[in-house]
């Protein structure tokens, strides 16, 4: 009797089911994608199972943080580059240098400017998964009834300025009654996505090189005010608190990166993916950059450190690089890649996507980017009205974030 419990007792424990919490803010077919692959590696490994968590973008470092905080936090995830000096002040992420040595990982494949953020001294805190600029989707029923050239067209001769940009949206308003562009996302927290294109591209900055204020330049005052008066003056771009959507077709153009494109899998329209325009210094695009991380209070850290691997190795890899513009050398250089995502031609991937990583930045923030940005979305509120002075507000919400 006493062998027999203590076999079932043993043959219970070498099954027993280990739960890997993974959090994401991924959406439509990415979502459903990163559901397959925790289900598929299930199945490869039977004492594991993988939850998927998800939390919307604007609310995400604030919520897994405080998660952690609480000793709930999710065992692996998704971290977006505005928060990684955060975590890593916070001591939040476990350090995966072994990966380094790792032969079968080839850790060789990531360029090395793409493991930069994660890496402190010999440490490695996170793998990135996403290298995506940001690049403008455009309606091509609207243009063609706004009878404007699309804006593939005038990057190809030349002419997509910020100038035209403004001027396409303004005749997609004025000619059928839908919003010409939206460049600021619905959810202010997330100002950064699509402002920072616009701010880089004409001189302007969020923050210098010391990590001081620079929303309060000349030229960020400059670009602050083009978006402004595309706002009240033009009419082209949505109020805030309007909830048009491109996906709703009566939007022109909208700053995302091309994982946005599974959402548009079913939209009523004709669509296109362009680069962004060119401003007075050039044609600077955001450069998104999201990595997989394990989290340092994981009770589970070698099976997540596994689960890491499993997502960042090549096979996976190409099969997320649909959505997400891969790091991986061997990954992006394919011409699988570029015929990765059918809703997109290669040639435009190549054009909109790839041709613009050269000059593409990721956002640099201080270990206070959380406060700072609650600072800076509720300025930006104050902006976003019709009387607004956008140099006086701009300079109110440098000397907040300076004094914090």
């Amino acid at each position: 009797m006493l062998i027999s419990l203590s076999a079932f007792l043993l043959s219970s424990a070498a099954t027993a089911q280990t739960t890997l919490r993974f959090s994401t803010w991924a959406g439509g077919d990415g979502l459903a994608l990163l559901q397959q692959l925790a289900q598929e590696y299930g199945a490869q490994n039977p004492t594991v199972k993988v939850s998927v968590e998800v939390t919307p973008f604007a609310d995400y470092a604030r919520k897994v943080a405080v998660q952690l905080a609480s000793g709930d936090g999710p065992d692996v995830g998704w971290l977006a580059e505005a928060s990684v000096p955060t975590f890593l002040a916070n001591r939040s992420l476990l350090d995966l240098a072994t990966f380094k040595t790792d032969s079968a990982f080839n850790v060789a494949d990531f360029p090395t400017s793409a493991l930069s953020l994660w890496t402190q001294g010999k440490s490695l805190y996170g793998v990135p998964f996403s290298n995506s600029p940001s690049v403008l989707f455009y309606n091509k029923d609207l243009f063609k009834q706004a009878g404007v050239a699309d804006p593939m067209t005038q990057y190809a001769k030349g002419t997509w300025t910020y100038t035209s940009f403004r001027t396409a949206a303004k005749a997609i308003k004025d000619k059928t009654g839908s919003y010409g562009a939206r460049i600021m996302r619905l959810d202010i927290k997330a100002w950064n996505s699509g402002t920072l294109p616009v701010l880089w591209s004409n001189g302007g900055n969020a923050f210098d090189a010391k990590l001081k204020c620079a929303l309060n330049t000349p030229a960020s005052v400059q670009a602050f005010q083009l978006m402004h008066d595309m706002t009240f003056k033009d009419q082209s771009v949505p109020r805030p608190g309007d909830q048009t959507t491109f996906q709703g077709g009566k939007l022109g153009m909208y700053v995302d990166n091309v994982s946005f494109s599974a959402q548009l899998k079913d939209a009523p329209f004709k669509w296109g993916v362009a680069p962004m325009p060119k401003g007075s210094a050039g044609r600077i695009t955001q450069l998104g950059q999201a990595g997989y991380v394990v989290f340092a209070k994981s009770a589970h850290a070698a099976e997540g450190q596994a689960f890491l691997k499993f997502l960042a190795s090549p096979a996976v890899m190409a099969r997320t690089a649909k959505f997400f513009p891969p790091p991986r050398k061997s990954v992006l250089n394919s011409p699988a890649y570029l015929g990765s995502n059918p809703a997109i031609p290669a040639a435009d991937v190549k054009t909109a996507l790839v041709s613009q990583l050269a000059s593409a930045r990721v956002f640099k923030t201080g270990d206070n980017y959380l406060r700072a940005n609650d600072v800076i979305s509720s300025g930006l509120e104050s902006l976003c009205q019709p009387g607004a002075n956008v140099g006086n507000v701009l300079n109110d919400i440098c000397r907040q974030v300076d004094g914090l």
